[in-house]
């Protein structure tokens, strides 16, 4: 049982528990809980934060600071929130305009504050007209685009594979005129990226990795096997390397446009308006001081 009354009041009041055993007394806090609700036709999203704001109570007529609040708000718990006091400490009223009034006069303040200064922040990628969804990184956004991008150059890609094969044909063909009768490599370019895209695509870091690497991107039916130790013909080594590098040249440049585009991510902020901050709890916050 406290022994020690709380103040009187005409807003609501609550004390942070638990109370250390070194404090010696409350001092004042405006607390305030909002919603804030964020509206944009065109990231087509409504989103809806609720937030607690906490500002030590000024002596006097002075306005509260609410960018360095006392504790942090977003971290308090209905269970924190006492109605009563925990224990029978002073309260530290001297000085302090703690009447509705006043609170009123400074909530209207912080709702004209968040207003200028709360921004929902999201990512946005003009390439495929896409926004990351809330509190969503960079980096996952871009990856999640990397699979679209993919996709997007599969017509291109077997549009390349097939020019490589049409080389490789006549190649065969010369080959064969020649009387060295090889079995030349195939240009398996779609069946590597459908059967890897997940490693290709799931990091924009480990695919620009993979290009400079310089590995094989066509390959003999043993796929770790180099053409050296195909081909014995030195004029048809030597077309194939050119075939390869040439392939390999345009394939990077095909993969890094991709790339390119799915990271060409920019901030996108939705800001607020008055009326679109909503007051859901307000009063007094009784902090405990240290002794």
């Amino acid at each position: 049982m406290t022994t020690l009354p709380p103040p009187t009041l005409d807003v609501p009041q609550y004390w942070l528990a638990p109370v250390p055993d070194t404090s010696s007394g409350y001092r004042p806090a405006w607390f305030v809980e909002c919603s804030l609700k964020f509206h944009s036709l065109r990231a087509r999203i409504k989103h809806t934060d609720e937030r607690r704001f906490l500002a030590w109570a000024a002596r006097g007529e002075g306005p509260p600071d609410w960018e360095s609040p006392p504790l942090d708000p977003s971290g308090l718990t209905d269970a924190q929130l006492w109605k009563s006091p925990p224990r029978d400490l002073p309260h530290r009223t001297q000085d302090y305009l703690l009447g509705a009034a006043v609170l009123t006069h400074h909530v209207e303040e912080l709702v004209n504050w968040l207003s200028r200064r709360e921004k929902l922040r999201l990512w946005f990628n003009q390439n495929f007209d896409a926004f990351s969804d809330v509190g969503e990184s960079r980096e996952s956004f871009v990856n999640r685009l990397a699979e679209s991008a993919a996709e997007s150059i599969e017509d291109e890609l077997a549009a390349l594979t097939a020019r490589v094969n049409l080389k490789l044909l006549q190649v065969q063909a010369a080959a064969e005129r020649k009387g060295l009768g090889q079995n030349l490599p195939e240009a398996k370019l779609n069946e590597i990226l459908t059967d890897r895209r997940q490693e290709f695509f799931s990091s924009i870091t480990r695919l620009e990795a993979l290009f400079s690497s310089g590995e094989r991107l066509i390959v003999a039916a043993d796929d770790n096997q180099p053409l050296s130790g195909v081909i014995s013909d030195p004029d048809l080594h030597e077309t194939l390397l050119h075939i390869e590098a040439d392939v390999r040249r345009q394939l990077n440049a095909l993969c890094t446009r991709c790339l390119e585009s799915a990271a060409a991510c920019d901030a996108f902020e939705i800001g607020l308006q008055p009326s679109q901050i909503t007051v859901l709890r307000k009063g007094v916050l009784w902090l405990p001081e240290p002794a």
